[in-house]
Parts: C-alpha cells; structure tokens; sequence
C-alpha cells in the first residue's frame, strides 16, 4: 500500500475566498448586482468579483440544470441584474431569453469542445473564464478595475496550483487511462485536459460508477461548496476508484 499523499486540506477552499483577509473593496462593496446562472458559474464570478459584487446563483446548488427553468424569484433577479453571467451554452439559454442589457455567455470564449457548455471541468479554461468575467466587471464598474485585476490575480494563482495539484495526483495511478463511470456525462474537458476516461453512468468497462460533481455544487460551507473545493474533492474520487483506495491526494486549491 502506498503512503497516502496530502497536498492540502480541503478546508482551505472552503474557508478563503479570493480577496479574502483584504480590506480593498470595503468601499465598493456589493457595487454590481450579478446573477449568474448554474453554481460553478456563480461561485467562479464571485471570485473574480470578491466583495464589489453582490452573486446571485440562479440555479441552486445541489439541483440539476437540466430542465430546470427560471421561476418567479430568479426572474426578478434576471430583470434587476448589472451583468448576466452563463455557461454560453444550451443548458442555460433560458438567462438570455429576456435579452437583457448586459450578458456574458463564456463557452466560446473558452476554446470550447463542441457545443459542450461543462468547460469548468478543466480549471486551464477557467482562467480564461475569469479573465472574461473580470473583464466584463471592470467595463460594468469602470471605478472597480483595479480591484477586479486584484482579486482575479488571487484566483488565477489558486487555479494554476489547483492545475498542477491535480496533475501530481493524477500521475500517481498505476492506470491513469482506467474509466470511470460517474452519474453525468459532463466530463469531456477534464479528460481533455488530464487524459482520463470519465463516462457517463452507462459507460461500457467503466469501473463502479461514483459521485462527482458535475454541473453544481454542495451546500456552501461543505467540502464540495466550492469550485475549486468541488474540483478537489472529484480528483480523490477518482483517484481512490482507479486505484480501488489504494493511493490518497487532495489537491490544495
């Protein structure tokens, strides 16, 4: 058995948020109204936008996108938002519908596989998401430029280490290339990025399918309430099914 690698705690997503222990936007907080559309989406603009932007995540966390539309609550959010923010995708063309005045739809921003709109599965895409999304901030909150470069240097520096913790722990499997079945089929930019083989629940010689987080995340304070906590907590998943528990890496987002 090998010895089990520790790269970080989990917590340390969970607990800093980009911009956290800074008192650079005590005066600006809450300037821009955001409503961001699918969890991930949401949680990675609150990054970018720290504590000049006020988040609201349309579709709540824990519950699947697919299918799901707009009620009254999320309407009204869509109606008074500064800036929408969407995977840019099919799954979530519903926050454009209404056509409202500012909108950022990322997946062609993000050399996109295909019509695929699950590019935060590969963190290398998130930082050109982020990039976008700071961007956008900064035209929407032309005084707040400066701290939106700010707050999207932390997370990019977070991103990168995410990256490559990944990458170390990945390179530990005996069988890197071994398939995985989890309950969702939106894994096509992780195995891009990684080279892995993660597959949908009807994956031929796939092992025992497990749960990864896909498309939302877990309740916020929870070890996967977080992107990058999320992104974390797949790669032990996977880590502990190809090599049935044998090996342990977390990485340190």
């Amino acid at each position: 058995m090998r010895r089990p690698v520790a790269l970080a705690c989990l917590a340390l997503a969970v607990a800093l948020p980009a911009g956290c222990g800074s008192d650079r936007a005590s005066r600006g907080e809450g300037t821009v109204d955001v409503a961001a559309t699918l969890a991930p989406v949401a949680d990675i603009v609150h990054n970018a936008g720290g504590r000049r932007v006020r988040v609201t995540t349309l579709v709540p966390p824990g519950v699947d996108p697919h299918g799901w539309r707009p009620d009254a609550d999320a309407r009204e959010a869509l109606d008074e938002a500064d800036l929408v923010v969407w995977t840019g995708g099919a799954v979530d063309r519903w926050a454009v519908a209404g056509k409202p005045e500012r909108d950022l739809g990322l997946l062609p921003l993000v050399d996109p596989l295909g019509k695929d709109p699950h590019w935060w599965q590969d963190p290398v895409r998130v930082e050109r998401a982020a990039k976008e999304i700071r961007n956008e901030l900064a035209r929407t909150d032309v005084p707040g430029a400066g701290y939106y470069e700010a707050a999207t240097a932390d997370f990019l520096e977070r991103l990168r280490r995410l990256n490559r913790d990944t990458m170390i722990c990945l390179s530990l499997l005996d069988r890197p290339r071994g398939r995985v079945a989890a309950q969702h089929d939106g894994f096509a930019y992780f195995n891009d990025r990684y080279g892995m083989t993660i597959v949908g629940p009807h994956g031929r010689g796939a092992d025992v399918g497990r749960r990864l987080w896909a498309d939302t995340l877990d309740q916020p304070g929870t070890a996967a309430g977080s992107y990058l906590g999320a992104m974390a907590v797949n790669t032990v998943t996977i880590v502990a099914a190809l090599s049935h528990g044998k090996d342990t890496c977390r990485p340190e987002p």
